[in-house]
């Protein structure tokens, strides 16, 4: 009985550690935001706004690789190794200072304009959060395995306000079982994670779409595009894995790191819907506010951005990429449907589109399926078509790296 009381009392306190973390990460991506783009937000995430002054996304992004190389150089240099989420749900002890460092950079690099994910940063500071204090309550190394990885996945959900897709994560992904007591306590961590976190991060869905609606039309569209998108999240998997494993080190990061950061801060100043995670990218896919050439381009940039800003030498992830480049394809492919079937709601194949090619860059079906429910706030209504095109993508990555259609090994897409 003691056992079990202890147990509660420890997913509660891993829960509100988690929301405080979270709390602290957002309320410096705004910080940073505010004072660099003059919003709360920043006005490349409104997918529309044009950079005033023109030159001003290449001074920030120079700023934010000397911040990030020499943060990281200094971290690496002198101290104490990071530890990933994955070694922290395995029981490798996380170093809190150098986490809170790392995370600290990564986010304020976002903030800046880098085009890289922030979702790698929540993870990792809830998971060291959650180490931390199930040592404290002398939690049993089962359940101290699942507070931990329950821990992480809430960090995801309380950033996103996605409490199903954060529990989902840390089942899936990071346990790789399913267990009801894993389940009942990766659901508390989530759920009061996001609650606590509730003051910076908004009740609703991170995308405003509007109603969309189901017909045979996109049904067809649906088992198209999942293969489609299956090889383009594979490419994209592969690349940012094999440039992420040939970082730059030591002196060689203070040099790549700042020129890469400012290349892509040269074309961002062109292109400002390329600048930070990729919401705003996203948003002009789901709303479908610019030409479907545009958006294809700029699909094949944010593949390109991304991968070479996490090649240089930075730390993040791929989830918010990998949804504005599976939204942007799939507003491009609508409008070229239309021309063969009309009818099939282009809002609607967006939201696909980037479920199935997050789908199969995270290989993690049922995670990245409540991901883009709860990111577009459609509910079971595109349930069908997403589950269609999904299934698609996944046996189109599994034939393309050659296993056939065997057993996935789901892959967390944040450190490598």
């Amino acid at each position: 009985m003691w056992a079990l009381v202890r147990l509660g009392v420890a997913t509660a306190a891993v829960g509100v550690a988690t929301g405080v973390a979270v709390l602290l990460l957002v309320w410096i991506v705004h910080t940073v935001e505010h004072l660099v783009w003059g919003s709360a937000e920043g006005p490349f995430l409104d997918g529309l706004a044009l950079p005033s002054p023109w030159w001003l996304p290449i001074v920030s992004l120079t700023a934010a690789g000397v911040i990030a190389a020499g943060g990281w150089y200094l971290l690496r240099r002198f101290g104490r190794r990071i530890a990933s989420v994955e070694e922290g749900v395995a029981g490798t002890r996380m170093p809190v200072w150098e986490t809170l460092a790392d995370t600290v950079i990564q986010v304020t690099s976002v903030g800046l304009g880098a085009s890289i994910g922030k979702e790698v940063a929540p993870r990792e500071l809830s998971a060291m959060a959650g180490s931390t204090l199930v040592r404290w309550f002398g939690i049993d190394a089962r359940w101290r395995t699942i507070l931990i990885a329950s821990a992480a996945g809430a960090g995801l959900a309380a950033v996103y306000n996605v409490p199903l897709a954060g529990a989902l994560f840390a089942i899936e992904i990071l346990l790789a079982r399913f267990s009801a007591g894993a389940a009942v306590v990766a659901l508390s961590v989530s759920a009061i994670a996001t609650f606590v976190a509730r003051p910076l991060v908004a009740d609703g869905s991170l995308y405003q779409v509007a109603p969309v609606e189901v017909n045979p039309s996109l049904l067809v569209a649906a088992l198209l595009i999942g293969p489609l998108m299956g090889w383009g999240a594979t490419s994209f998997s592969a690349v940012t894995a094999r440039l992420s494993r040939r970082r730059p080190t030591g002196w060689r990061l203070l040099l790549v790191l700042p020129l890469t950061f400012a290349a892509v801060g040269v074309v961002g100043s062109f292109f400002p819907l390329l600048l930070g995670n990729g919401r705003a990218l996203a948003t002009a896919g789901f709303d479908l506010t610019q030409p479907a050439l545009l958006l294809l381009a700029l699909a094949v940039l944010k593949y390109v951005v991304t991968a070479i800003s996490l090649g240089s030498g930075a730390i993040g992830g791929t989830l918010q990429p990998s949804v504005a480049i599976g939204a942007s394809l799939g507003a491009a492919a609508a409008a070229g449907w239309a021309f063969i079937w009309p009818g099939a709601d282009a809002t609607a194949l967006a939201i696909v589109a980037a479920g199935a090619f997050l789908a199969a860059n995270m290989r993690a079906p049922f995670t990245a399926i409540a991901l883009i429910i709860e990111f577009t706030g459609t509910g079971f209504t595109l349930l069908l078509p997403i589950f269609l095109a999904v299934a698609g993508a996944l046996a189109a990555s599994r034939l393309v790296c050659g296993g056939g259609l065997g057993r996935f090994a789901p892959i967390d897409p944040g450190r490598e």
